[in-house]
């Protein structure tokens, strides 16, 4: 394989500092003050309407612009599609929520993006069923899914949490212990970018939603959500999910350059999520381990923050946050497929929230691979706006 970096002398790129500086003079013009919200809309059969939503809008910069991956034959493998510094709208977002009478909530999440529109979520939720549980029927999170703050992924999240999942969900609480339990459609392997820029793809959980997949997955989560005291708080959530390959799984396996798993046809991951608050202090950190035929990959990663409140009319509180972590293939390397790469990423983070509802994230994330051959260049820094209403 050949790593060509092609750079421009007539583009000029756009500096994290004018990037920066955009955004903070855009919030100067928001209210001081939030908008109170309005009461509920009442529908003609009783129920209350609520509709809510989000705006997100993106400056990328990517060390990878320019990168130009080829095999021996000199054949074009992988690269970023666009070469330059960009403004986008990432997406924008409608959210409803219907509330009945009886407590019955609907609610659904419906994205619009540059190319593209889909139902993100759309689910019904029973509350108040015997020994304080409750039951969500649709397209939801998988219930590992945690809050990730920046707007980057990690890579398990990537790999294993970013999309939905169609399905029966149930969860209960007592006291400082809870339970999940999920069985759903499952999901298909597929390659997705493991960042910002679609670049030297990772194998991922994509969502497939129709009822023709042949991998239905069972999953299963016992925690500990425990207050200490005001503002001081720990939560332990160990998971289990488990599935078999479809057809098509194990034809994409197969595909795999180094993969020699031939007819396995079976799919575990198992994991812990560790979330700890202390006043502003908050740590989160989560492993998993998967299975798929036979193919092993793990990954983790540790994120420290620390929130200082500002108190200003147009600056209300400023979140720095570190996060490293680790994804690895026990794959032979082969520095033509990246799915069979090792990675390291760290990310360094400034989340502002100017007011409620507004948010501007600053992020850098530092990029490493084990490719088995060359070193790629991909480092990537990025702007976002984030409005919710």
């Amino acid at each position: 394989m050949i790593l060509k970096t092609v750079k421009n002398p007539h583009i000029k790129r756009m500096t994290p500092r004018i990037l920066i500086s955009t955004f903070i003079v855009f919030s100067l013009f928001l209210p001081g003050k939030p908008v109170n919200a309005a009461e509920p809309l009442a529908s003609l059969r009783g129920a209350e309407i609520e509709i809510g939503g989000e705006l997100e809008l993106e400056i990328i910069d990517s060390q990878a612009d320019g990168t130009v991956v080829r095999d021996g034959n000199g054949n074009i493998l992988g690269g970023t599609p666009n070469p330059n510094s960009r403004m986008s709208i990432d997406k924008i977002v409608i959210t409803p929520k219907v509330r009945f009478n009886t407590g019955i909530l609907f609610q659904a999440d419906i994205e619009f993006g540059p190319s593209s529109s889909k139902i993100d979520e759309a689910w019904i939720k029973i509350p108040g069923l015997p020994f304080n549980s409750w039951i969500k029927f649709g397209l939801e999170d998988t219930f590992h899914h945690p809050s990730r703050k920046t707007e980057a992924y990690p890579i398990v999240g990537h790999a294993f949490w970013q999309d939905e999942d169609l399905g029966l969900f149930m969860g209960g609480e007592q006291g400082s212990f809870y339970w999940r339990f999920s069985a759903t459609n499952g999901r298909r392997l597929r390659d997705r970018q493991a960042g910002e820029d679609a670049v030297f793809p990772i194998t991922t959980d994509d969502d497939d939603n129709a009822e023709t997949n042949a991998n239905k997955q069972v999953g299963l989560g016992l925690g500990l959500d425990h207050s200490f005291k005001e503002a001081h708080k720990i939560d332990i959530l160990p998971f289990y999910f488990e599935s078999d390959l479809s057809a098509g799984d194990m034809a994409y396996l197969n595909a795999i350059t180094t993969y020699a798993g031939g007819t396995q046809d079976k799919q575990s991951r198992y994991g812990l999520n560790l979330d700890y608050v202390l006043r502003g202090f908050s740590f989160f950190g989560q492993i998993i381990m998967a299975e798929d035929g036979g193919m092993d990959r793990d990954g983790w990663y540790i994120q420290p923050s620390y929130t200082q409140k500002i108190g200003m009319a147009r600056l209300q509180s400023m979140e720095f946050l570190v996060r490293y972590e680790e994804y690895n293939v026990d794959l032979v390397l082969d520095p033509s497929d990246s799915r069979t790469w090792n990675r390291q990423r760290t990310t360094l983070a400034i989340l502002s929230k100017i007011v409620p509802g507004f948010t501007v994230k600053v992020e850098y994330y530092i990029n490493e691979e084990d490719t088995g051959g060359a070193k790629v260049d991909n480092n990537e820094a990025l702007v976002q706006l984030e409005a919710k209403f």
